[in-house]
């Protein structure tokens, strides 16, 4: 009997082994980071373009709720107006109006009147939350996506190597994500994602010599909070 008892503790114990093991793969599996075309289909519906006079940037959906949908933005571009022109992904343009604006950080939040969208378009729009856990993973040389909307909705890519997660940048008045990055006009207020299509900064300004300073999830989460 007791050898026996061993015998079948001795089965269990492979077997939970086995399913342990199991586990462990399938969960470093999933924690693996996308490629290139999965990222930009997760994160593409969230981004969209705004304009304002004259004056045109990026943005990216954080929010989606019953009532409102809720666009942050840089605070540079909307300064001086109470509403802007979103265009998003799929086409769809409608006004988002101003619920906060800060020069510092430069952040603006943008609130679109969910009942100004059908259902049928809620099919192509998608939030990013500001993620600010996978801020504290980013470390120097990490890679980041940069997708913003100069030359049309979600149109522009390019990837971004972090030099500093806390560099003070004179302009702003503030410290901030410090990227190597190409960037261009009509890129300001677009996602910073991480290779998990996790938002972790927007961008503020870039530079004629590849460098360019995002505002950080923290101060993002302040200002919509």
């Amino acid at each position: 009997m007791r050898k026996t008892l061993l015998i079948i503790c001795a089965v269990a114990l492979v077997f939970t082994a086995a399913w342990l093991i199991w586990c462990n793969g399938k969960n470093n599996k999933e924690a693996k980071p996308l490629n290139d075309d999965e990222l930009l289909e997760k994160v593409s519906n969230a981004v969209v373009m705004i304009n304002a006079g004259e004056k045109h940037a990026s943005g990216v959906i954080v929010n989606i709720d019953e009532d409102r949908v809720d666009i942050v933005t840089a605070g540079h571009l909307m300064e001086g107006y109470d509403q802007g022109i979103v265009t998003f992904n799929s086409g769809l343009i409608g006004f988002g109006n101003v619920k906060y604006i800060s020069d510092n950080p430069d952040v603006c939040v943008l609130s679109f009147d969910r009942d100004a969208l059908d259902e049928e378009a809620y099919k192509y729009i998608n939030a990013t939350p500001v993620s600010l856990n996978a801020f504290d993973e980013l470390k120097t040389d990490s890679e980041v996506l940069i997708i913003g909307s100069a030359v049309g909705a979600a149109a522009n890519a390019t990837i971004g190597t972090v030099k500093s997660t806390d560099y003070y940048v004179p302009d702003f008045d503030s410290n901030m994500l410090f990227l190597y990055a190409d960037t261009m006009p009509g890129l300001s207020g677009c996602p910073i994602y991480d290779w998990y299509g996790r938002l972790v900064a927007i961008l503020a300004g870039g530079s004629e010599y590849g460098e360019a300073v995002c505002v950080k999830a923290e101060d993002i989460l302040s200002c919509l909070e």
